[in-house]
């Protein structure tokens, strides 16, 4: 309201001053003015928060059993052992011995006389006197006699030794499921709204026209 009455007091007078120029023109024109107001708000700001709800629930929980049975078994194991085994085996062998052996050889035995004269004087067989009589010869020979030796050859020869070694073997044997029932936590997050008032004060941009006197030489 006291704008209003400012705007008509303001025309009035420019009017007023209009009259008392002579040859100077006038003329009132309006411009804009700009201004800023705050204006309080109120706003309801909310945000999604998660609550963490629990319960005790009952459950029925089984696991199996089990045990163990053993038996005893019988492993066979071996190793190699090394047993001196001898056999008896001929060769044969060349033994020395000495023999005599005798050969009848046969040469003329005859009668002789002297023959020749002075110093040339030999003996010559008397012709028809010869007769061939046998003459033995014996001499020592050493000879060699063939003959089978038995002897011992011996030789490592390997064999393998086992024996039955007691070995305790056991298993796994399932058993029936035994059960129990358990109390349980179970927990889930629960959103709940969290709103609140804020209460702000926010710049509003206002205008209003005024008016403006512009002026023109007549000259």
């Amino acid at each position: 309201m006291l704008f209003l009455l400012l705007t008509t007091a303001a025309i009035c007078s420019l009017a007023a001053g209009a009259a008392q120029y002579g040859s100077v023109q006038c003329r009132t024109e309006y411009t804009t003015l700009w201004d800023t107001e705050y204006k309080e708000t109120e706003t309801q700001v909310c945000t999604t928060e998660y609550e963490k709800v629990c319960k005790t629930e009952t459950e029925r929980l089984c696991h199996p059993t089990s045990r163990q049975e053993c038996s005893t078994v019988y492993e066979k194991q071996c190793k190699t052992v090394y047993k001196n085994v001898c056999v008896e085996q001929y060769k044969t062998e060349y033994e020395p011995y000495t023999e005599t052996e005798c050969s009848t050889e046969y040469k003329e035995d005859c009668e002789y006389q002297w023959e020749g004269y002075g110093n040339n004087k030999v003996w010559a067989p008397i012709a028809g006197t010869c007769m061939k009589n046998p003459y033995e010869t014996c001499k020592d020979v050493v000879k060699t006699k063939e003959k089978q030796v038995a002897h011992q050859v011996c030789n490592d020869v390997p064999e393998q030794k086992c024996v039955n070694v007691p070995k305790k073997k056991c298993v796994v044997v399932l058993g029936p499921e035994i059960c129990t029932n358990q109390p349980i936590q179970k927990c889930k997050e629960v959103p709940r709204k969290n709103c609140k008032a804020v209460h702000k004060k926010v710049p509003v941009r206002i205008s209003r026209k005024v008016p403006k006197k512009v002026c023109q030489d007549g000259h």
